[in-house]
């Protein structure tokens, strides 16, 4: 049983006792009780003990981990001290660094190096030929020269302008005027106009510049005040409700114009045509509405179509509204079709729109600039026939369409026909520049070298270095980004680019160097895509290897611009006639601050294993009971522990063995080297520095200015025996430990005591058994958390005697209680029966 769960089960039981003789049997039993508590209170406080100096070890642990974390990690080179790379610090200079420019390594060497760079390493390249599609021309011949009222969009480098088309007297007036109008809008010499045969062609005179032109939108519809699919009826948005029943004395309202809303009353209805017919008479029979509105239905649905060309708003009923039932909502519109205030101001010849009567479309093309409305409509009208009437409304300028009939109407915008008119089809090229996210099967005939498309539904597949590409889409689908993404993503080497300045594409190597090559499949032998894109075709450079003499030596190469020679590495960027000179210098300022980094490291390290080992140890001071806690305020309790806590690791013997070790490794002799610390300005200082190191610069610079590479000898020397080989065998690890440099001896007596690897007995690094590492199997499992699982088998075990204990006490009090209670009984009897003599 846990000590927590014994302990409330103790402290929890509620008695009633003393009821007969009137002691305090809870005091009584707590003091009988206070020796045996007393006991378990000491165990506890030994176990708290063991707790603090658990973390005490912990702590300690993570000092040393930060210290290989940051001085013997391979992932760190400039300050792993088991490796040449913490002392390989240099200065370099480059007398042309627009030819070469240097870094330096580890493996370098202080030197004065001479390059003459005869030619850089370039990749293999296709350069695609230029202008890849057709120019901007119609295929077929203007027709008609009356073109006022049509439109083009023309854009230029991102600038879009709308051109206004004109009345032409021939082909020749059609090419001066346009290009006037293109002048005017881009500027002049931008783009010309050219006509050939009766076919028109624009050309962009601006080298590099982008040319497009396109249909603008026929927005004359606005313009009379109508929105394009506007309508004269509204259709129910629900089938009517097939329970005519529902309809026997039903309602709903009609509002026309800005007049009242009239309500409409239903008698019944056998099915929807009766139901329509009711309706309309209704409709009819009410003079507010009569000839105004009209209702019809296609089988399911019914239809309001305003015949006056005023607005219609359907609202619900007073009483048993029905207008839900028939498919309307409450304030459904049928807009007005009367057009906006029109100022006639004499620029109409030529503008469209579409009326469509009753599901026919009438184009409305007007024949000329009028002045007088009443004339325009007259013409309107008689464009649209039938019961379609067009009207000036008699107050404003403004065109009323209405029908005597049941015409049902939609306005539409006009056609947007300004490029047909000037012998564009839907398949010219209408760009000077290939369109990237045009679909391939559409643009296949704009290509100047016509791209054959077998079937539009395959997949675009070609080889590039003997992988096969499938962009994996069709070409009815795909588009050129499509495909260079494939290219460029595949594992075929190359990257494609599009040059749009020059109109053309370029694929090159991913890799430098006369090995690189491009050899290319198209999908068509004849007529394939990488052909009407240029590249089939296009101008191809082998890769080439960077050349050059490097001190003395002639003749060298390398496959890339980046090569590192005797631990300094060349970056080319170009060429010269002239020898570029690199030096070469160890940075002995950063090798030096490297070394006093990591001295300052190791001394916190020692400072903080000397202060845990002399620090006094207060007997007096123990770790608080519960009681005594409950007596303290927290101020207080804080103030108690740290003197509790204090002195517990003092004079430990793994600590000092690591303190030993360490001071040991300082300066015991290096097999091999010719140096030793002191030589080089590293020493101990005085004793009350308890075993930091001290640094004198002037002589760690002298020695590493006058013998650089046993200065690094003196540190990173390594043995002939791994860590692991010499972990379970001692010759080898004495081996190991008179070869090995300082850094790595202060490594081995560091993963000696922290490893989280296991020797062949099973055990890993001293501490992490002794106290065990947060995030490690021993963390529950080391020396001191097994000794506190002891104490607390130990504290149950005293925990439940206690219990039991308690219990014969409290169970012979109330023995007491009884046979008091029943004595006072008895004295009571005989004390009521001398009463009655």
């Amino acid at each position: 049983m846990a000590v927590n769960g014994i302990s409330n089960m103790i402290n929890s039981r509620i008695r009633l006792t003393g009821m007969s003789s009137g002691l305090d049997t809870d005091t009584i039993i707590q003091q009988l009780m206070s020796i045996e508590n007393a006991k378990i209170n000491k165990i506890k406080q030994e176990r708290q003990i063991l707790e603090w100096k658990r973390d005490g070890y912990r702590d300690i642990i993570s000092k040393l981990r930060s210290i290989t974390d940051e001085y013997f990690n391979v992932l760190k080179p400039k300050t792993n001290f088991t490796s040449t790379s913490a002392f390989a610090s240099f200065k370099v200079n480059s007398s042309n660094e627009s030819v070469v420019t240097v870094t330096a390594n580890a493996g370098a060497a202080s030197k004065t190096h001479s390059i003459t760079v005869s030619s850089l390493a370039s990749a293999a390249k296709i350069v695609g030929t230029s202008g890849l599609v057709d120019g901007i021309k119609g295929s077929n011949t203007v027709s008609s020269f009356s073109l006022q009222g049509r439109e083009i969009e023309v854009t230029l480098d991102g600038v879009k302008k709308t051109i206004a088309l004109e009345d032409y007297a021939n082909i020749n007036d059609l090419e001066t005027k346009l290009e006037s109008a293109l002048d005017k809008a881009f500027g002049a010499g931008k783009i010309d106009v050219v006509t050939t045969g009766g076919a028109i062609e624009f050309k962009c005179l601006v080298n590099g510049s982008t040319l497009s032109i396109s249909e603008p939108a026929n927005n004359y519809i606005s313009s009379l005040g109508f929105s394009n699919g506007q309508k004269n009826y509204i259709t129910g948005s629900s089938d009517v409700k097939s329970d005519y029943s529902l309809y026997t004395n039903g309602s709903f309202k009609i509002t026309v114009g800005n007049g009242e809303a009239q309500t409409i009353n239903i008698s019944g209805a056998t099915d929807i045509n009766d139901l329509t017919a009711k309706i309309q008479q209704a409709i009819d029979g009410n003079s507010e509405l009569s000839g105004k509105v009209h209702v019809s239905n296609d089988g399911s649905k019914l239809s309001f179509t305003t015949l006056s060309g005023e607005t219609v708003k359907l609202t619900s009923g007073d009483s048993n509204n029905v207008l839900d039932k028939l498919g309307f909502a409450n304030g459904a519109i049928v807009s007005g079709t009367s057009s906006s205030v029109i100022d006639l101001s004499g620029n109409e010849k030529g503008k469209t729109f579409i009326i469509n009567v009753n599901g026919v479309d009438k184009t409305i093309e007007i024949d000329k600039d009028y002045s007088d409305l009443e004339e325009l409509a007259s013409y309107i009208q008689s464009q649209l026939g039938g019961t379609v009437n067009v009207t000036k409304d008699a107050s404003s300028n403004k065109l009323i369409f209405s029908s005597s009939g049941s015409d049902k109407l939609i306005f539409k915008k006009g056609p947007e026909d300004g490029l047909e008119k000037l012998g564009f089809t839907a398949t010219d090229n209408k760009s000077n520049k290939i369109s990237m996210s045009a679909k391939l099967d559409d643009f296949k005939s704009n290509f100047k070298s016509d791209l054959n498309v077998a079937d539009p539904n395959a997949n675009i597949i070609f080889t590039i270095n003997n992988e096969t590409i499938d962009v994996g889409k069709t070409y009815a689908n795909a588009t050129l980004n499509d495909v260079i993404n494939a290219i460029n993503s595949s594992k075929a080497g190359v990257k494609v680019s599009y040059d749009s300045l020059n109109d053309r594409f370029i694929m090159e190597s991913k890799t430098l160097g006369a090995a690189s090559t491009i050899e290319i499949t198209d999908t068509d032998p004849a007529n394939g895509l990488l052909k009407a894109i240029g590249l089939v075709g296009g101008t191809y450079t082998a890769g080439t290897d960077a050349e050059f003499t490097l001190d003395g030596v002639s003749g060298m190469k390398r496959s890339t611009n980046e090569f590192t020679i005797d631990g300094v590495t060349y970056t080319l960027k170009g060429t010269s006639a002239d020898p570029v000179t690199i030096d070469v210098k160890g940075d002995i300022d950063a090798v030096v601050n490297n070394i006093k980094n990591f001295v300052n490291s190791y001394n916190e390290m020692i400072a903080k294993i000397t202060s845990v080992l002399t620090e006094e140890r207060d007997r007096d001071y123990l770790p608080l009971t519960d009681d005594q806690k409950k007596a303290m305020s927290e101020d207080d309790i804080k103030k108690w522990e740290e003197k509790a806590k204090s002195g517990l690791l003092r004079s430990d013997s793994i600590l000092e063995n690591i303190v030993t070790n360490l001071r040991r490794a300082l300066y015991d002799k290096v097999e091999g080297t010719s140096l030793s610390l002191y030589q080089i300005g590293i020493t101990t200082g005085l004793y009350q520095d308890k075993g930091k190191l001290v640094i004198d610069e002037e002589k760690l610079k002298a020695a590493l200015n006058d013998n650089y590479d046993a200065v690094v000898q003196l540190f990173t020397q390594s043995s002939q025996y791994t860590y692991s080989e010499s972990l379970n065998d001692p010759a080898k690890r004495a081996t190991r430990y008179n070869e090995s440099g300082i850094a790595q001896r202060i490594n081995d007596i560091l993963q000696d005591n922290i490893r989280i690897t296991r020797n062949a007995s099973g055990q890993k690094g001293i501490l992490l058994e002794k106290a065990g590492l947060v995030g490690d199997l021993t963390e529950f499992d080391n020396l001191i958390v097994n000794e506190m699982k002891e104490k607390d088998t130990l504290i149950d075990k005293m925990l439940a005697k206690l219990y039991e204990k308690e219990e014969y006490y409290y169970r012979k009090f109330a023995a007491m209680e009884k046979m008091l209670d029943a004595m006072n009984s008895q004295s009571s009897w005989l004390s009521q029966q001398f009463s009655n003599y």
